[in-house]
């Protein structure tokens, strides 16, 4: 993950650079032409709008997360999408504010240059993950359940981790070339110079080869346990690998009054702007619900929420009146029950925006997890271990395990999402929370659906 945060810094202050400098430079180019153009006082205003706008579309097509264009044409389709997307959203800034418009010519080449670096230096990028020097460079100790989970879930080329192999007892179910036994790790990692040794035993208690690790640390490779190396690259928390002294001992966790007010404040001011933005959309939407189908328009459902306190969740119907009759039910991604309104909301996450009036209650924020029924959260605990610590902070209309884990109607499921949910609890604040909520915006107007 924080490898993740860096690259996308990187490309955003070099595509800021590029197309502040292209509006420059398509005026310098139009200046040495025979035609030349009269000076312009704003030009400086008028690029930074220009940059601006370029980086928001950049953003909403999604050329910050390099998932999406792993190969040279879903970058080129994506660059040239972001391209369109900017014409269409400068055309409607240039009509309300005409005093920061740019001349067409200056435009089209400033847009055209802007489009030429960005997609060079996305493609320097994918070529260099590709190349060996690219990622981390890691050997394993261990090589039980918590190897297998790492490689497992680490070794694809999503992540730029390069396994180097296991050290420990020969495993044929593990996925890794083994490298020799605990004995020899001192010299394995002499011989191989990885960036990082990943302690991932199952057990540590006698079998920690404690001064190997201490020479190894101060000498050659940054030891670091499997948790903390999952965390940082997944964005979720390994919970087959926590322990209570973990959590305890951890510097995340923390809640503190002021952070609480902020976040307060910060839930009711968004709140109160939701519901004025979006309360034409509110009011087609309880219409169309109306004409498509029997029932209410508003369906409230009792959800637990922070310290086990139960309240009434308020979305616009998205099924059938008779969807339980048989009883509480996990919803799926295709499911049956839904209405062709429904769909459509639900879709787009229209059917969430009543829980702005949660907000206002208090007994929601806008980032949190997600609130569940106590049917199954009785359930998920007796299994699932450090279930109940998703109770410890107000649950959300949106958060980390609703961007980034889709559609869940399993225990396996819960599972999952309670790792992000845990890994935003832990380094939960203020920005990550504009983060998510920038996430969800944009999920919601690509048509991801809900997750």
């Amino acid at each position: 993950m924080k490898n993740k945060r860096y690259v996308i810094v990187i490309l955003l202050l070099c595509d800021y650079a590029m197309a502040f400098g292209a509006v420059l430079a398509a005026k310098f180019i139009q200046r040495i032409l025979p035609q030349l153009s009269l000076p312009d006082e704003l030009l400086y205003l008028k690029a930074a709008v220009f940059t601006t706008v370029v980086i928001l579309c950049f953003y909403f097509q999604d050329l910050y997360d390099w998932k999406y264009w792993r190969r040279l044409s879903e970058l080129v389709s994506s660059v040239l999408l972001g391209g369109g997307t900017t014409l269409i959203a400068l055309a409607l800034v240039y009509y309300i504010l005409p005093m920061v418009a740019l001349e067409r010519d200056i435009l089209l080449m400033a847009l055209c240059i802007s489009l030429g670096l960005s997609l060079g230096l996305r493609a320097m990028y994918l070529t260099l993950r590709k190349a060996e020097f690219a990622g981390t460079r890691v050997v394993i100790l261990g090589d039980g359940k918590n190897a297998q989970v790492l490689l497992s879930e680490l070794n694809t080329s999503t992540y730029p981790v390069i396994f180097e192999g296991y050290v420990g007892k020969c495993n044929p179910e593990i996925d890794c070339p083994h490298i020799g036994d605990v004995e020899a790790l001192t010299d394995i990692v002499s011989r191989l110079e990885p960036d990082k040794l990943v302690i991932a035993l199952d057990d540590r208690r006698g079998s920690l080869p404690l001064d190997d690790l201490l020479r190894i640390k101060l000498s050659s490779s940054e030891v670091v346990d499997a948790a903390g190396f999952y965390e940082d690259y997944m964005g979720k928390i390994l919970i087959e690998e926590i322990r209570p002294s973990a959590l305890i001992f951890s510097h995340g966790f923390l809640s503190t009054k002021y952070g609480d007010s902020l976040k307060r404040v910060f839930d009711v001011c968004a709140a109160l702007l939701g519901i004025i933005l979006t309360a034409p959309i509110m009011l087609l939407t309880a219409l169309a619900i109306k004409l498509d189908s029997p029932g209410p328009v508003f369906y409230l459902q009792s959800r637990v929420g922070q310290h086990g306190r139960e309240f009434k969740l308020i979305k616009f119907r998205s099924m059938r009146q008779d969807a339980e009759v048989a009883g509480p039910q996990w919803a799926s991604q295709n499911d049956p029950r839904i209405t062709r309104v429904g769909r459509i909301i639900r879709k787009l996450r229209i059917d969430e925006l009543p829980q702005f009036f949660n907000m206002l209650k208090n007994d929601m924020s806008f980032v949190g997890p997600r609130p569940e029924r106590r049917y199954f959260i009785e359930q998920l605990q007796e299994i699932i271990p450090f279930y109940a610590m998703r109770l410890y902070v107000k649950p959300g209309v949106t958060g980390w395990a609703q961007i980034n884990y889709p559609y869940g109607d399993s225990i396996e499921d819960a599972k999952e999402k309670l790792k992000y949910e845990l890994y935003y609890m832990k380094h939960r604040s203020l920005w990550l929370d504009i983060s998510i909520i920038l996430q969800t915006v944009k999920v919601a107007l690509k048509a991801r659906g809900a997750q």
